[in-house]
C-alpha cells in the first residue's frame, strides 16, 4: 500500500498554471474566472492526473482528484483541470 503524505503547502504556493503543463504538440484553453473572465489558448498539454496527484501530495481515485489543498479546491479528470480558490476566483485548463 502506497504512503500518501500530506501537500507541502510552501511547495504548493510555487505553483502556476504552467506547473500541470507540459511542452508539447496540443492546444489548452485556460479561463480565469473571477471580476472578469479572462480566456487565452496555449500550446502544450496536461500532466497526466497521477504526476499532478504527486505534485500536490493527494492520492487519485478513479482516474479523477478531488481534493483541497492549503484552501484551493483541485478538481481533475483526463483533459480538463479545475482549480477554485478562497477569494472565489477559478482557472480552468482543458483541451481545445
Amino acid at each position: 500500500m502506497p504512503c500518501i503524505q500530506p501537500a507541502n503547502p510552501d511547495k504548493v504556493k510555487e505553483m502556476k498554471e504552467e506547473s500541470f503543463i507540459r511542452e508539447g504538440k496540443g492546444k489548452l484553453k485556460v479561463t480565469i474566472e473571477g471580476s472578469e473572465t479572462l480566456e487565452t489558448t496555449i500550446n502544450g498539454r496536461l500532466k497526466s492526473i497521477e504526476e499532478i496527484a504527486e505534485m500536490l501530495g493527494v492520492e487519485a481515485k478513479d482516474g479523477k482528484i478531488e481534493a483541497v489543498v492549503d484552501g484551493v479546491k483541485v478538481r481533475m479528470e483526463k483533459g480538463k483541470l479545475e482549480l477554485e480558490f478562497e477569494s472565489g476566483e477559478r482557472m480552468k485548463i482543458e483541451k481545445a
